[in-house]
This record gives structure tokens, sequence and C-alpha cells, in this order.
């Protein structure tokens, strides 16, 4: 062995250890609420998007070339089977507006800041004109929000029919049918291709092709094990999915694990999230070799496998209080939401874009602080050149006779008026010509950056130098986030995580 080799075989046997190493700048965890890791009695996980993080190339290629082909079935135009993925078009976050047929991203406060109509961008004059008269996204019958990863291919999909009704509108023989329709379409083939298993069963027979497999997700189920914490699984799929899913990814690779069962003291498949916070389903053990179900139990014995259940019998059944359990999930609503409003689980979200958005602050580091810079300017120029219109019209409201005073004429008086007005003016046509100056640059340097994080969107986490609606969700239902579970690889067992906390507005001003 060289010694070259030993820094690494040390580094190794200390973070199995649970000493805590400095993580890779990509690979952090972000505290949005203080945490004290060392308190929480249990883990648990989901697995789709979490435990199993996906090959999203590959997994929209698949659903869409599935959903096409049962769309055909179902009578629409041949054409549709030109459609092609693009991975980088559905992001979490976005809105679907049915009723219009576009793709929305709005910011924290509802402002739709990014719209799409298929494959066009909508312009801003046309997307303020449909949007600036209400709060996006509350009618549920009108607009669908896209909270999971795997809702990103029927946005895709979506976007395609649309650009298609567009373009090739006597495709449809039987009349154009409506966005609407369209969207429903979509997802019903979209829950038909997942109900009938035609996704799935693709999906285990290659796993290799659909998952990545994270080298460092065993050594930190361990380590956490190791460390005294009591670990669960809790997710939705039912069991032979995830039996060949975590098989795949944790199957022989520690040798002190028969297989990947044996990480978990408890396993809940099937689980029915969010009805699993808030019901009092049984627990239904499911037989490993066969997958037949057995009697109904209130509470799940360790070691075993279960169908169903409900949070109360799982903490009980692990023997701690609901706010010593954290829980790391990918779905903002179904893991996150769902858990902190009927307990007091805490929560990790998992967000795999978080590494390239790392990547990319990274690399524009200097781009993004000149747009900040820009920014500010360009806020101190638009309260400067407002303030001095206001200026102007009460100044050209004045009459030359009622300012005169004693020893001057109204003539003095008009051309002292006609000064100052001259001078206002040319004051605020420099504002005005500089807040464009600003503007434009500030455009330019966003554009360019936005692409760098996605050539739609730009980043997940902003919109309009704001933050996003998904931004804000991960900002108030994740005390944690992370790009992968193995970040926890890094982190001390006995950690605090110490949120960084805010003022209001009033509070910075000195």
């Amino acid at each position: 062995m060289s010694g070259r080799d030993l820094p690494l075989l040390i580094r190794k046997h200390l973070l199995a250890a649970g000493v805590a190493a400095e993580a890779p700048y990509a690979r952090r965890v972000f505290t949005n609420r203080d945490l004290a890791f060392e308190s929480m009695g249990a883990v648990g996980f989901d697995m789709d998007y979490t435990l199993g993080v996906y090959n999203q190339p590959a997994l929209e290629a698949l659903s869409i070339e599935i959903c096409v082909k049962k769309l055909l079935a179902k009578g629409h135009p041949c054409r549709l089977g030109a459609i092609k993925p693009d991975p980088e078009f559905a992001i979490r976050g976005l809105v679907v507006d049915k009723e219009h047929g576009n793709v929305l991203k709005m910011d924290r406060h509802g402002y739709v800041g990014n719209a799409y109509h298929g494959w066009s961008q909508l312009a801003r004059p046309e997307r303020k004109a449909l949007y600036r008269a209400q709060r996006v996204g509350q009618e549920k019958q009108r607009f669908a929000r896209v909270d999971t990863l795997f809702a990103l291919p029927e946005v895709t999909l979506f976007a395609s029919m649309v650009d298609f009704i567009e373009k090739y509108p006597a495709d449809w023989k039987g009349g154009v049918p409506s966005f609407r329709e369209v969207w429903q379409d979509v997802r019903e083939v979209i829950d038909e291709a997942h109900r009938d298993d035609t996704i799935k069963s693709r999906i285990k027979a290659e796993p290799e092709k659909y998952f990545h497999k994270d080298p460092d997700l065993a050594a930190t189920l361990h380590k956490l094990r190791s460390a005294g914490k009591k670990l669960f699984l809790l997710t939705n799929s039912f069991f032979q999915y995830t039996d060949a899913v975590l098989s795949y990814l944790l199957n022989d690779e520690l040798k002190i694990y028969e297989d990947w069962t044996r990480y978990f003291h408890w396993i809940i498949v099937g689980s029915s999230k969010p009805g699993f916070f808030a019901t009092e389903e049984p627990f239904v053990e499911i037989d490993r070799r066969t997958a037949v179900r057995g009697k109904a139990q209130d509470r799940p014995q360790k070691g075993r496998i279960y169908q169903g259940g409900n949070r109360q019998g799982l903490e009980a059944a692990m023997g701690v209080h609901s706010d010593e359990v954290l829980y790391v999930g990918d779905h903002i609503y179904g893991d996150i939401v769902a858990s902190k409003k009927t307990s007091s689980w805490r929560t990790v979200l998992v967000v795999d874009d978080l590494e390239h958005e790392l990547d990319v602050q990274r690399g524009y580091e200097l781009s993004l602080r000149e747009i900040e810079a820009l920014a500010e300017l360009r806020n101190e120029l638009t309260e400067q050149a407002f303030a001095e219109k206001y200026r102007l019209r009460v100044l050209e409201r004045l009459d030359a006779v009622g300012i005169t005073v004693e020893g001057r004429d109204s003539e003095a008086a008009a051309q002292v008026l006609g000064e100052t007005i001259l001078q206002s003016r040319t004051r605020l046509e420099r504002l005005q010509s500089h807040r464009e100056e600003m503007g434009s640059r500030l455009d330019r340097r966003t554009g360019e950056v936005d692409r760098a994080f996605n050539r739609y969107w730009g980043s997940v986490f902003t919109e309009r130098l704001n933050t996003s609606l998904f931004g804000s969700q991960v900002e108030d239902y994740a005390c944690l986030y992370t790009s992968r579970v193995s970040n926890f690889l890094y982190v001390s067992p006995s950690r605090y995580f110490h949120a960084p906390h805010g003022r209001m507005p009033h509070q910075h001003v000195r």
C-alpha cells in the first residue's frame, strides 16, 4: 500500500465512525431551522428521488415514449409520435394553466415572471395581460402545480401537444381539443402508465439504466445506524418495485448487511402519503417471498415489511416522540408539508437540482455580484426618478404670480420658475437615461446567468431577482435541504444545525 493511499483510507474510517469532514462545495447540507441532530432518535427515508435518484433524461424519454403510444391508441394524431423529450424544459415549481395552455414560473408573491405557450415564450405584454389581475395558482380547477420530479415528463408532453395544436390544428379530425382536455388526456395516460406497470416494469428490468448508483449511500445509512439512529423506510411505492430498486442500490455494497432490508429497522411500503400522516390505517404485513398480504396490525414490528399504516403507530413502535423524528424526502407536499402540518416531525428536503445550482453559482460568482450591484443601483435610480417626476409635476402646476415675493416682479418669478422646471426636466431625463442603461446591462447579465442555470427558466430557486415559488416552499417547510442523502456522510451525528437567522426589513436600518 502506498503512502498516497493512507490519507484516503484514514478519511473513510473517520467518516464511517461519525467524525465530520468538510463536505465538497456542492454537497453541503443547508439549514432553514435550527436542528439538534443528536436529539433525532429516528431517521426515515422516502425511496423515489430520495434513496433512489433517477436518471431523469432516461426516465423522461421512457415516460414520453410509453405515454405517446397510449395517446395514439386513444386516437390522437400520428404527429405526436414525433415528440422528443427535453429534460431541461420541465423543472419543479412550475404551474400549468390548463385554460390557456401555458406553463408558468412565479416568484414567491405569485407574480408570473416567465411563461411558455407550447414551446414559445410569451412576450412580457401578453404575459402581463393574462396574469396581472389575480394571484395565480389559487384556482385548483384551472391551475396544476408541478411539485414532484415524477410530474416533469407530463409537462414536457403537454407543452408539445399545445405546440402541435397551434401549428397543425387540422390534424385533429374530430375537432381541436381544448387545452384543458389535452391536460386531462396527458394526466390520464401518465396515471395509467404507472397503474398498469408499463413504466415500472421497464425500470425493474434495467435499473442500471434508470438510476444513478450513489457509492456513498450504503456507508451513509451504516453511519447513521451505527450512531444509534433508528432507521425506517417510508415509501408510497409497493414492495415488488421497492425490492427491485433497493436491491440494485444497496445489495452487496457492505458485507455486514445481508441485503437492503437490513439497513432499516422498520420498513413501510405502499404508505399512501400524505394520508399516512393523518389517517389511522392499519399496518398490513407483507411476505417478502410471496408478496402476500398478512393480518392487519396496529403497530409495525422491527425487521418486518408492512404496507399502509399511520404515523402514530410507527412512532409508538419506534418509541420516540414526534419531534425526535427526522424524515428525508423529495416531495414538497407529500413528504414535507404534510408531515409538518400534522406532526412535529423534522424534515430534510432532497433537491437534486442543488448540485448544478451551486456549481453555476460558483462559476458565475462575479456575474452574480455584478447583478446584485446593478439591481441596487437601478432601484436607487428608480426611486430618484419617481421623486423627480413628482417634483416636476408640482413645479409645472405653480403660477408665477403666486410665488412672487416682495421686491421681485412676476416676470422675474416666471423666469426663475422656468429655469427650475428646465433643471428638473434635465435631471429627470438624465436619471431615466441612466436607469434604462442600468436596466439593459442588468437584463443582459441576468439573461446570461439564467441560461447557465436553465435555458428556459433560469434558477429553480429564483425568479425575477426574487425567490421563486419553489424556493419559498423550501424555505417555509424544510428544516434542512441538500442535494442527496449521502451528503450526511460528511455530517457528525451530534451536529447542531444553526439557521442563518434573518431580520425583518426595518431591522436592517442603521
